[in-house]
């Protein structure tokens, strides 16, 4: 919401009631209760039934305006907008999406950006990473490799999760790019609880991905200084078996080469997107995204 002050262009987050009202009108309008192109009823009788002031309500509808899921014009109501106008990178309306099945295909269109802005943070990393990055990236690799399970060890998924997370911070700073790491964190949205055997093949495919991330950044650093690494021989002699196929072909070029057509998917704990359970009217509101579980990376 919009307020007056000493920066006119200074966004309050709505209130957290504002938020579960907020989420509240979006089910609704996934559900095609209200209509794009059509009006909401009148704030009083929305008001009336969210057993909320109509201040509440108020702030709920700016900030759905400003999301761009709602058109209010004063004197004349206020009218549903097309999804396609949608402001899907706004934290609250992309859990919504995801959580509730707004899109079929939302969940692996966020996995196939999440990758791509990945592989180009590895680009810039491997150019522009630090020393005393390079260090902490390496610690946060032998930390991934030691949480694995293995003959003698089941694993450990808090610590690969911590690990991960630290891998992919060190990554989005070494690479210098703010607006790629600004992306990367809102479309990590809160994923729900995994069963053991889907967070063990999680971290699988999230070690594949992240090898082949680190062995891109120490290949292209050692190499761009004209050095011959050791590391980065044994970081792609660490990467799974079927490395050559065409998921790798589109990791494997460096700085300069064409763009591939083809990107993989990185992992993530959310791999489909959910629906509402039948009969579910309302849920805990949603304050934002970022504070709940994020993908592995």
């Amino acid at each position: 919401m919009y307020v007056e002050g000493w920066n006119v262009h200074r966004v309050v987050r709505p209130s957290r009631l504002a938020n579960a009202v907020i989420e509240r009108l979006l089910l609704r309008i996934l559900d095609g209760e209200f209509q794009p192109g059509g009006d909401l009823p009148p704030e009083a009788a929305l008001a009336q039934e969210f057993a909320v002031s109509r201040t509440i309500l108020r702030e709920a509808l700016k900030a759905l305006e400003e999301k761009r899921v709602l058109r209010i014009r004063h004197g004349r109501g206020t009218t549903v907008r097309p999804k396609p106008d949608w402001n899907i990178l706004d934290p609250l309306v992309l859990s919504v999406l995801l959580e509730y099945g707004g899109s079929a295909t939302l969940a692996v269109e966020l996995d196939e950006v999440r990758t791509a802005l990945h592989l180009l943070m590895a680009d810039l990393a491997a150019q522009r990473i630090e020393p005393e990055q390079r260090d902490r990236l390496d610690v946060a690799m032998g930390r991934m490799r030691a949480a694995l399970p293995s003959d003698t060890a089941a694993g450990d998924a808090s610590a690969y999760r911590e690990a991960a997370h630290q891998f992919g911070k060190i990554l989005a700073e070494a690479s210098g790019n703010e607006v790629a790491r600004c992306v990367v964190e809102t479309i990590d949205v809160p994923a729900p609880d995994a069963l053991a055997d889907e967070e063990l093949a999680a971290m699988t495919k999230t070690q594949e991905f992240a090898e082949r991330l680190y062995a891109r950044i120490v290949r292209g650093n050692e190499s761009g200084n004209g050095i011959e690494s050791p590391s980065a021989q044994q970081s792609t002699d660490a990467m799974p078996a079927n490395s050559g196929s065409a998921d790798s072909a589109a990791i494997d070029p460096l700085p300069g080469d064409p763009v591939p057509t083809v990107l993989p998917s990185q992992a993530s704990l959310r791999t489909t997107a959910l629906r509402r359970h039948p009969g579910v009217e309302t849920r805990p509101p949603m304050v934002g995204v970022g504070n709940g579980t994020r993908s592995l990376l």
